[in-house]
């Protein structure tokens, strides 16, 4: 079930929010026209900094909602081609490991 698309706070962007289940799901979604990128996975769609956003965004939306109890991930989806309605669409759960800080964020730049 989608809670919310193109949520705003804390300086960040959630694409998408999900539950899936009782699991809160916070989902980045990038697209991509070229093929040359063939390895465009999840985790190298998406830089630190980027990360270190998304993470106080849906620490922002999970207080905001009172779900801080329940668990969480951070999913990115992959759409690939051009027109991105007819690409190759690829969904990594739990794109994100431990939670980015500052400090690497502020490197990644």
């Amino acid at each position: 079930m989608i809670l919310a698309r193109n949520w705003r706070a804390a300086g960040g962007e959630l694409d998408r929010v999900a539950l899936d289940g009782e699991t809160v799901v916070f989902v980045e979604v990038k697209s991509r026209a070229d093929a040359v990128a063939a390895p465009y996975a999840g985790r190298a769609a998406v830089s630190t900094r980027q990360r270190w956003r998304i993470e106080r965004a849906a620490r922002a939306f999970r207080r905001r909602y009172g779900v801080t109890q329940h668990a969480h991930r951070f999913d990115v989806i992959t759409v690939q081609g051009d027109p991105p309605a007819s690409g190759d669409v690829r969904w990594m759960r739990s794109a994100f490991g431990p939670p980015a800080t500052e400090a690497q964020a502020r490197r990644d730049r």
